[in-house]
């Protein structure tokens, strides 16, 4: 565990280290990167599995999305962009080659990459809300896939949010924009509030689950009530794929305004 730490910490400093002239070969240069994504997110429950997918055009933004949700089947929409979806990454960060956003490395502190021999770059984050796996691929000399597939983990609904503290911190200093950089730290403000809220919710939720079972006239409501205690303390653990193209269009992030 330890040297994989100390592999990361000298992989996202952009230090020289024995594995980084391996992973550099795979990881896309500094520049201006478009990118055109496909992705899958879905949850078991309820039954039949509730399914969404989502396509964006990285030339113009345009968003068509589909979605199944209890039986009911959207068919296609379609969102019309707001223009290109680019992304910068910056000389010597690494972490803007990993991710299209920087803010996804600081709540996940066990982290770890290897370069197979066929190339392919895969990097696992155990972050305290999921387990994300990236897989990185060199297609040409201007083109990259990034392959992730995250599953949430199942969760009290009133536990600790402290994890998400360092998370909102990061953004709310090095976010891409002050909007972002602003909502950040309005959440930041937020947190105490929202933990006293979940806590205050799930304790009222367990004296109205403490009238039902005191009031059930026979074992089997008795036993319903059992069963949606046990379930309501749970979040529903969900599993996503995204698949994204990354085209090189420029040398610099300038015509992004730097990323």
């Amino acid at each position: 565990m330890l040297a994989r730490a100390v592999m990361l910490a000298t992989l996202l400093a952009g230090g020289v280290a024995a594995a980084a002239p391996a992973i550099e070969q795979i990881l896309p240069p500094a520049g201006l990167y478009r990118l055109d994504s496909a992705s899958t997110s879905s949850m078991p429950a309820p039954a039949p599995a509730n399914r969404v997918d989502t396509r964006v055009d990285g030339a113009s933004g345009d968003i068509v999305r589909r979605e199944r949700v209890a039986g009911a089947d959207s068919g296609e929409k379609v969102y019309e962009g707001k223009g290109p979806v680019t992304h910068c990454i910056r000389p010597r960060r690494t972490s803007d080659a990993l991710y299209s956003s920087a803010v996804a490395l600081a709540s996940c502190p066990d982290q770890s990459s290897q370069v197979g021999a066929d190339g392919v770059l895969v990097h696992t984050a155990n972050c305290p809300a999921a387990v994300v796996t990236l897989t990185i691929r060199r297609i040409d000399k201007v083109t990259w896939d990034y392959d992730t597939v995250s599953a949430t983990r199942a969760s009290d609904p009133a536990a600790d949010m402290g994890w998400m503290r360092p998370v909102l911190e990061r953004e709310a200093a090095q976010g891409k924009t002050p909007e972002a950089r602003a909502r950040a730290a309005q959440q930041l403000l937020d947190l105490p509030r929202l933990q006293r809220e979940l806590a205050e919710k799930q304790v009222a939720l367990n004296v109205e689950f403490a009238k039902a079972l005191r009031n059930a006239k026979t074992p089997r409501e008795a036993e319903a009530v059992r069963a949606a205690m046990a379930k309501s303390g749970k979040s529903v653990a969900t599993q996503a794929r995204q698949r994204v193209r990354w085209t090189r269009i420029g040398n610099s992030c300038a015509a992004a305004g730097g990323g």
